[in-house]
């Protein structure tokens, strides 16, 4: 997934226990109760079919009914960055590709339950495929797929019912995605939750979300400077401790990437080094070269001053591979 929301709501989910304290929140009462919810599994499995890979980052649960029966529990995260007024259509495409899986699978037909989760700006309404559909005769209706979704909009989300979930892996998580854009009420929300932190293993959890609120931050945020100002703070001395981690790790990484590049480039500036650069015989040893350390065609062809159509020409007629 290239969503950095998706991916962070995904690795939560996928944990049994904050799906859990997370479905017990989302969905709506009436299928809590016909739900095993401590039965829920998180599955590898998914119904996205690459053409709606830029839509959908689906996480497959299954679960027992109440009647011992079993079912999916679908979670589809909307992650656009906008209001789309088609996403019904979409769901549709999606439930029809998953119902043809289990067609293909040869397994026992089970029950999708989409749950949209939708934490983009603004107050977001579905619109139902049929609604599209106006003045047209009453006996035409029966033709057009209806089927229900689960909402789950955090901006409906009252601050006192997130806050009030005993799971700081989800209250976090949705309290981020609900405030991000506005780092000292975010800022407040993560204080009073981490005043109320007790086991090790909480505080870790936080600190997880830590990190994705530094993701999430824009320089016009100017968070990392608000938790500096207020440093007298343990929330603020625990982020800035965080911060100065992730800062020191990405510098080393990209030093030893640095490293690695410049002992590439020392590589081939050598092996071009006290070749005569005129003499074609002189570049097919180089490219010929270059090639053996598996160097790119459009690498070698910057270092040896050819085209990469001679570059390639050059490595067809000495049977190498590009």
């Amino acid at each position: 997934m290239n969503n950095l929301h998706d991916k962070f709501v995904k690795d939560r989910l996928q944990n049994k226990q904050n799906a859990i304290d997370f479905l017990r929140l989302a969905l709506p009462q009436d299928i809590l109760n016909i739900l095993s919810i401590e039965t829920i599994t998180p599955t590898q499995s998914s119904f996205i079919v690459d053409e709606m890979k830029e839509l959908f980052a689906d996480i497959i649960y299954n679960c027992k009914l109440s009647t011992g029966r079993d079912a999916y529990c679908s979670i589809l995260i909307e992650h656009k960055s906008y209001k789309d007024p088609f996403i019904g259509f979409q769901i549709n495409g999606y439930l029809a590709a998953a119902y043809s899986q289990q067609i293909k699978n040869k397994e026992p037909f089970k029950v999708i339950l989409p749950l949209v989760f939708y934490h983009h700006k603004g107050v977001w309404h579905y619109r139902p495929i049929t609604s599209y559909f106006e003045d047209i005769p009453q006996e035409l209706l029966r033709f057009i797929p209806r089927f229900d979704i689960i909402p789950f909009d955090v901006n409906r989300q009252s601050d006192e019912t997130l806050m009030s979930i005993r799971n700081v892996a989800i209250s976090t998580m949705i309290l981020t995605q609900k405030h991000h854009r506005n780092p000292y009420e975010l800022i407040e929300k993560m204080e009073k939750i981490y005043e109320s932190l007790q086991t090790q293993e909480e505080r870790n959890s936080f600190n997880s979300n830590f990190v994705y609120i530094m993701l999430l931050s824009k320089k016009e945020d100017n968070i990392i400077e608000i938790f500096q100002n207020n440093s007298e703070k343990p929330i603020n001395q625990v982020f800035m401790t965080l911060y100065e981690e992730i800062t020191l790790q990405n510098k080393m990484e990209g030093e030893q990437i640095g490293i690695q590049k410049g002992k590439i480039e020392g590589k081939i500036e050598g092996k071009i080094e006290g070749k005569i650069e005129g003499k074609i015989e002189g570049k097919i040893e180089v490219v010929l070269s270059l090639n053996d350390d598996h160097i790119s065609v459009e690498q070698i062809a910057k270092y040896t001053r050819l085209s990469t159509d001679e570059v390639e020409s050059i490595l067809k007629e000495n049977n190498r591979e590009k």
